[in-house]
C-alpha cells in the first residue's frame, strides 16, 4: 500500500462487506439462503459500529448495495440465452404470485388482498436480499445512535395530487402527508452553515474551497473568489441570472416547438451561444445528460437559461415552488412506505403504531416467508420463467388455468404455481421470463430502458470539520461525485439525528448535485475506464454503456473517491479520512428510473397514436404487468397506480362484465 492510500484510510477498518463469487460472505449468506461457497473475508470494523446484525437485517449491510452481487447474475444469464436448470417443484400454489418486491410489487399484493380478502395466498419473489427495490433503506448504528437514509427513491412527489388508488393506500397505511414537505431536523447550530464549491488541482491547478455560495445561485462576488477564468465567470452568471430572450421573434407556441426539437446541450451552445465549459456547471437534467434531454424538458425541470423567453412554467413542473412545497419525504425516503406495506401484509413483521413510532424499529425478516402466513415474501429469488400450464392462453384467460413460476435461489432452481401472476420488475426482462407473449408486446416491453443512478451514504464519526469550515455541503465540478452533503433528518421515535458537531452523521455523496450518472461526465468517464460517449448518442445506448461500466466498477473505486474528495474539500479542518469515515454504502442502480420515450431519439409516427407503453402493459392470460415502466414515469405514485391497474386487469371477465375475486 502506498503512502497516499494509507493516508486516505484505504487499509483502515470500515464497515464494508466483501463478496465472493457474487455472494455476501459469512453467516449472512447462510442465514438468508444467498448461496453456498461464501468465505469470511470482511474487514474488521470500528469499535462501536454495529455490524453483526447485518447477517439477518439487510438495511445494515454496507458496501455495494442496490443491485448487489448475487441479485442479477441469473437474470443476465437468461438474457444471454443460457437455459436455467430444471426447477424443483415445491408443490406450493398461490392465488397470486408477484414477481418483484419493490413499491409496485408490494402495492400489487396490497391491492389484490383488498379485493380477494385477508385469506388470499400471496407470494412475492424478489431478486434482492431486501424488499423495496429502488425504495431502499440504509441504516447505521454507531455507539448506540441509529441513523437512517434513503438509498434510492427519496420522496413522495406532491401526494395531494395523487390518484384515488395511490392516496387511498397511503391513507390506509397511516402516512400523514397533508402538512406538505416534512419538517427539517437541522439543529440550530447547523443552520448557520452555508454551501461551498471545491475546485480540484487536477483541473484548476490548485485545490481551493470557496465557501458561502454555489454555482447554481451565484453572485458576482462569489464567482470572483473562484479560480474560474473571468469569461467563464461571466457565462455562469449570464446562465444562472440572465434574462435575455434567446429566441426573439418567435411566438410562445413556436418557442415551445423549438425547445421540443433540440437538446438542452444544443440550446446552450448553438442557440444561447454559451462556451462549451458551461456544460460542466449545468448538471444535466434529472437523470439525463444535457445531450439526452430536450430543451423543453430542461425548462420543465427548472434548469437555467430560459428566464427571458417569457414562457409560463408548465403545470406540474417538479421545480416550481408550489410543487416543491407539496412534496413529502419520510426519514428513509419511500423505503418507509415499503415497510408499512409489508406490515399491512404480514403484521408480525413490524410492531403496531404510527409510522413515527415504528421508524426506529427493525422489520423482523424471519417472519417474511412463513408457511403459516397468507402472504409470503421470498428474497434473493430471481425469477427466470413464468409460463401458463397447458396450451398458450388467450388474451383474457378464464379462471382455472395456473402459471408455473420458476426462480433461482441459492444456486438452485425452484418452481411454484399461481392462479394469477403480476410482473412487477422491469419491463425489459419480461420477454425473457414470459416467452409465450406476442412478439409485438415483447418489442414494446424492450423499449423500456431505464436510467442509471446511484446514491452513496457515508457515516462520518462527527461533523466538526464542516462546522469549523462553516459549510453544509460541497459541490465538486469535474469530479467523480458531484456533491457531498450533511444529512439532518427530522427526529422521530427510535432515531438519533445529530445535534452537536461531535455527533456522528450521515453524509450523502450523490452523482451530481441534482442529477443522475449520465449527467456527470467525469463519473461516466471513470465508469468507462477513461472512455467517453459522443454527444448525441441515443439515450438508450448511453444508458446501456454506463450500466455496463457501473456493474464492472469495484467498490474500491467509490471508496477512494469518497475519501479523496472529502479529504481534499475538508483540508485544514482537522478531518482525517482514515479515522473519521466509519462506513460506506454504495447504492448502485443500473436500472434506476423509468424514463419513458424520448422525442430526440425515438421515431414517432404521427399516424400511430398508440404508445409502446400501452402495448407493453397489456395483460396476457393470467399474467398482468405492473411497475413504473408501465407508465414511463419513475416516481412512487406511478408505481402504485400501475399496481392497482394490474390487479384490475386480472379480474375475471365473463359475458362482458367484471366479476369479483
Amino acid at each position: 500500500m502506498n503512502g497516499e492510500d494509507r493516508d486516505l484510510g484505504m487499509g483502515r477498518a470500515i464497515s464494508r462487506r466483501d463478496f465472493v463469487s457474487g455472494v455476501s460472505v459469512g453467516v449472512a449468506g447462510a442465514a438468508l439462503g444467498l448461496g453456498p461457497g461464501a468465505a469470511a473475508a470482511a474487514r474488521a470494523t470500528p469499535a462501536g459500529l454495529e455490524t453483526d446484525a447485518a447477517s439477518v437485517y439487510p438495511p445494515l449491510r454496507s458496501g455495494l448495495r442496490g443491485a448487489h452481487p448475487g441479485a442479477f447474475e441469473a437474470a443476465h444469464a437468461l438474457r444471454d440465452g443460457e437455459t436455467p436448470p430444471t426447477p424443483i417443484d415445491l408443490g406450493e400454489s398461490y392465488d397470486l404470485v408477484v414477481v418483484g418486491g419493490g413499491l409496485s410489487g408490494l402495492a400489487a399484493a396490497w391491492f389484490f388482498r383488498q379485493k380477494a380478502g385477508p385469506s388470499a395466498r400471496i407470494l412475492i419473489l424478489d431478486n434482492h436480499d431486501d424488499f423495496g427495490g429502488h425504495a431502499k433503506r440504509n441504516e447505521f448504528v454507531y455507539k448506540g445512535r441509529k441513523l437512517v437514509a434513503t438509498g434510492g427513491s427519496a420522496y413522495m412527489v406532491a401526494p395531494k395530487s395523487w390518484t384515488r388508488d395511490a392516496i387511498g393506500m397511503i391513507d390506509a397505511l397511516g402516512i400523514d402527508y397533508r402538512g406538505g414537505r416534512s419538517p427539517s431536523g437541522t439543529p440550530p447550530i447547523a443552520r448557520t452553515l452555508r454551501p461551498a464549491v471545491f475546485f480540484g488541482k487536477k483541473t484548476y491547478g490548485r485545490d481551493q474551497l470557496v465557501t458561502g455560495g454555489s454555482l447554481s445561485r451565484p453572485t458576482g462576488e462569489f464567482l470572483a473568489r473562484t479560480p474560474l477564468p473571468p469569461a467563464l465567470q461571466a457565462d455562469i452568471l449570464r446562465l444562472m441570472t440572465g434574462t435575455a430572450d434567446y429566441l426573439p421573434g418567435l411566438s410562445v407556441d413556436e418557442k415551445i416547438a423549438k425547445l421540443r426539437s433540440i437538446s438542452y446541450r444544443d440550446y446552450l451552445l448553438d442557440v444561447a451561444k454559451f462556451s462549451p465549459e458551461i456544460l460542466f456547471f449545468t448538471e444535466g437534467v434529472w437523470c439525463l445528460g444535457n445531450d439526452m434531454a430536450t430543451a423543453w424538458f430542461a425548462f420543465f425541470r427548472g434548469k437555467p437559461g430560459f428566464a427571458g423567453l417569457g414562457l409560463p412554467m408548465p403545470y406540474g413542473s417538479p421545480e416550481s415552488d408550489e410543487q416543491e412545497a407539496a412534496d413529502f419525504q419520510l426519514p428513509a425516503g419511500n423505503s418507509d412506505i415499503a415497510r408499512l406495506i409489508v406490515r399491512a401484509l404480514i403484521p408480525d413483521a413490524l410492531p403496531a403504531g404510527s409510522w413515527q413510532e415504528v421508524e426506529g424499529q427493525r422489520v423482523n425478516y424471519a417472519t417474511l416467508d412463513q408457511p403459516s402466513s397468507p402472504t409470503r415474501i421470498r428474497l434473493s429469488s430471481i425469477v427466470v420463467s413464468a409460463r401458463h400450464i397447458g396450451p398458450a392462453p388467450h388474451q383474457f384467460e378464464p379462471e382455472g388455468r395456473e402459471v408455473a413460476v420458476a426462480y433461482m435461489h441459492g444456486g438452485k432452481a425452484y418452481a411454484v404455481r399461481g392462479k394469477n401472476v403480476i410482473m412487477a420488475g422491469m419491463n425489459n426482462m419480461v420477454p425473457y421470463i414470459c416467452p409465450e407473449m406476442p412478439d409485438a408486446q415483447k418489442v414494446a416491453l424492450h423499449t423500456a430502458v431505464r436510467a442509471v443512478n446511484q446514491q452513496t451514504n457515508v457515516l462520518f464519526r462527527n461533523w466538526e470539520a464542516f462546522a469549523k469550515l462553516g459549510v453544509s455541503g460541497v459541490s465538486f465540478p469535474h469530479s467523480f461525485y458531484g456533491a457531498m452533503r450533511l444529512g439532518f433528518p427530522h427526529a422521530v421515535q427510535g432515531l438519533s439525528p445529530p445535534q452537536l458537531p461531535s455527533d456522528p452523521i450521515l453524509v450523502g455523496f450523490p452523482t451530481a448535485a441534482n442529477s443522475g450518472i449520465a449527467a456527470n461526465p467525469t463519473m461516466v468517464s471513470e465508469l468507462l475506464a477513461g472512455g467517453s460517449i459522443p454527444p448525441g448518442t441515443p439515450m438508450d445506448d448511453q444508458f446501456r454503456a454506463i450500466r455496463a461500466g457501473l456493474l464492472a466498477t469495484p467498490f474500491e473505486t467509490f471508496e477512494r473517491a469518497v475519501r479523496t474528495q472529502a479529504a481534499s474539500a475538508l483540508a485544514g479542518s482537522g478531518f482525517d479520512p482514515a479515522r473519521d469515515i466509519l462506513a460506506i454504502t454504495v447504492n448502485r442502480w443500473p436500472h434506476g428510473f423509468a424514463t419513458g420515450r424520448n422525442m430526440l431519439f425515438d421515431k414517432i409516427d404521427p399516424q400511430d397514436n398508440i404508445s409502446p407503453t400501452l402495448i407493453a402493459k397489456q395483460s396476457f392470460g393470467r399474467i398482468a404487468i405492473a411497475n413504473s415502466d408501465a407508465s414511463g414515469v419513475g416516481i412512487a405514485q406511478t408505481a402504485i397506480d400501475e399496481a392497482a391497474r394490474a390487479v384490475r386487469d386480472l379480474e375475471p371477465r365473463t359475458y362482458g362484465y367484471y366479476e369479483t375475486f
